[in-house]
């Protein structure tokens, strides 16, 4: 389990290594360190890839899908997914914030980058509802519609602001929006009448991470009254959950393409020299395909090739463990390469600029130099 800043705690699958009778996260050579990228395990039959939950609803099936969680035990009688096939109907409750109002409907946030859009029928809200798409956390931020006694208004809260910005509202039928970065730990919600057109609404919030509740930002709708009784109920016809990053990776692996590898901490990196490589100008390598994301750098006739001791040179002939490297991308994108020939990471010392294999991995402050940075 790892904690990921504002998406919360997330679950990961780690190579384990018996040594001495006991097992250790981590791979020979690199005990107690989990690599971010590794082969998943072998089956006694290929498995397909599998995604099981669809993040994205539109509220046809009977049943809620399984992704979906209750933000408190609910009341079963003040929700529906039959009185208008088709919509998830929420009956409002008394509350006195989006934090405490039951009968929230949630699922994950999901990372690096993801964007709710709902669409929702608020024909039937009555004085003091307020109904819409939140950021459930701690503190919280919401965009929704609130009934009043001359008409409806479009609301953005963000709670840790104590910030509130408002617009008026024609018709019934409203999409609300979340975009969300969870690498600058920042969101900003927007609004639309057409599903087309979409006005940005109140300040950028911040998303944060907090030990409180543990859960993480997680996406909410939610209809609640505030005139401490019971009022009408809202129709949400549809949540599309856009990610523009499914595949684990932001950029893809450049197999068969030349890049320019550079220190994320200079604008030196990785050059040629005529036995060894030194810190200087970048030079391209060519990324060479060795399957299951591990590629091998090739310039000329010669691959970036890793020594037991962790050394780096440049060697001739074909490559194999000692020229072979797990392509990792970190969680803020920049690239790792893990040496397969000592499960440790290249790098580039920040003090002598020498070029090794021996990190255990690369530090938060990348205070070792084994982060990189690539450029076609």
């Amino acid at each position: 389990m790892m904690d990921f800043n504002s998406v919360g705690r997330l679950l990961g699958l780690s190579p384990i290594t018996w040594k001495d009778g006991w097992p250790y996260f981590g791979l020979p050579g690199n005990l107690t360190r989990t690599p971010r990228t590794w082969v998943k395990p072998k089956t006694a039959k290929p498995q397909p890839v599998r995604v099981p939950y669809r993040r994205s609803d539109d509220f046809s099936a009977t049943r809620l899908q399984p992704l979906w969680q209750w933000n408190h035990v609910p009341v079963d009688g003040k929700w529906s997914l039959s009185e208008r096939p088709g919509f998830l109907r929420l009956h409002s409750l008394p509350a006195t914030s989006f934090y405490d109002a039951r009968n929230t409907l949630t699922q994950r946030a999901i990372g690096p980058m993801s964007a709710p859009s709902v669409l929702l029928d608020v024909s039937n809200l009555k004085p003091g509802d307020t109904a819409g798409l939140g950021l459930l956390n701690l503190p919280y931020a919401t965009l929704g519609v609130e009934k009043r006694t001359d008409g409806l208004d479009v609301v953005f809260y963000d709670q840790r602001r104590d910030q509130a910005a408002r617009a008026k509202m024609t018709g019934t039928r409203i999409w609300l929006r979340a975009e969300c970065d969870f690498l600058t730990e920042r969101a900003r919600f927007s609004y639309s009448f057409d599903g087309v057109t979409f006005t940005p609404i109140g300040d950028e919030v911040v998303l944060i991470y907090q030990t409180f509740t543990f859960q993480g930002v997680r996406y909410g709708l939610f209809n609640y009254n505030t005139t401490d009784s019971q009022g009408g109920f809202a129709d949400f016809d549809s949540i599309h959950v856009y990610q523009p990053h499914t595949r684990g990776l932001m950029r893809p692996i450049p197999y068969g393409r030349s890049i320019r590898l550079a220190s994320f901490r200079a604008t030196t990196g990785l050059a040629a020299g005529h036995e060894h490589l030194a810190s200087g100008v970048p030079t391209r390598f060519e990324i060479v395909d060795r399957r299951l994301g591990r590629v091998a750098l090739r310039s000329g006739r010669r691959y970036v090739t890793v020594g037991k001791d962790g050394g780096v040179t440049l060697g001739a002939g074909q490559s194999g463990m000692a020229q072979t490297f797990q392509w990792i991308e970190t969680p803020t994108g920049e690239l790792v390469l893990m040496s397969l020939a000592t499960n440790r990471f290249l790098r580039i010392d920040p003090q002598t600029r020498d070029i090794r294999a021996d990190s255990p991995g690369p530090m938060p402050d990348d205070s070792d130099g084994a982060r990189f940075i690539w450029s076609e």
